[in-house]
């Protein structure tokens, strides 16, 4: 069952790899808005591999949103794509599932950034975060461990960054072939 739920993820998100063509038009417009100014570290260790299987605007479960999700093992070791200052989190969620009910079950942390911006990592395990509110962090360091908590199908991580305002961006990812908008389907390394 999961691997067919993850499989027709994949093939609708597919349709979106990179950037639609709504999307560009909505950035060209202004409605929505990328963060070109940071390149964001993978939000995983050194030398893993995770696969990415939905990005912004895609049809599942992320029309209108800007955000991108990573699927991952439960316990696999999530962390910090930029510098901050933890704002919030939450462990204590054991619950998951597709009902609506658990839309506010999820387990999560989210960075400050200097710019006003912040991360936000989601379906974090029970007991999942290994930092605390107030806490300053740096690109690439653990913050805690990938789960299964809130409105979720399968096991991953769900990532986005809201600038100071709340407002979603887009944003661009370090990879082996420099910064780039990550494309739907395909599995990313991160080199360093």
């Amino acid at each position: 069952m999961i691997r067919l739920l993850l499989s027709c993820l994949l093939f609708a998100t597919a349709a979106s790899a990179q950037l639609p063509t709504r999307t560009v038009m909505d950035l060209k417009t202004g409605r929505l808005r990328d963060d070109t100014s940071h390149v964001y570290t993978l939000p995983w260790e050194a030398g893993r591999s995770f696969l990415f299987v939905q990005g912004a605007n895609s049809g599942f479960s992320h029309k209108g949103e800007l955000s991108y999700d990573f699927k991952m093992k439960e316990g696999s070791t999530v962390c910090a794509a930029r510098a901050g200052v933890v704002e919030a989190t939450r462990a204590d969620s054991e619950k998951g599932g597709l009902k609506p009910e658990h839309l506010a079950d999820g387990n999560y942390i989210i960075i400050r950034h200097p710019d006003g911006s912040a991360a936000q990592y989601w379906h974090l395990a029970p007991g999942g975060v290994s930092v605390a509110t107030g806490d300053t962090v740096q690109a690439g360091r653990p913050i805690g461990r990938s789960g299964n908590t809130g409105y979720t199908a399968f096991p991953h991580l769900h990532f986005q960054i809201v600038d100071a305002g709340g407002r979603e961006l887009l944003v661009r990812f370090a990879t082996k072939r420099g910064p780039e908008y990550l494309r739907p389907g395909k599995w990313y390394r991160r080199s360093f």
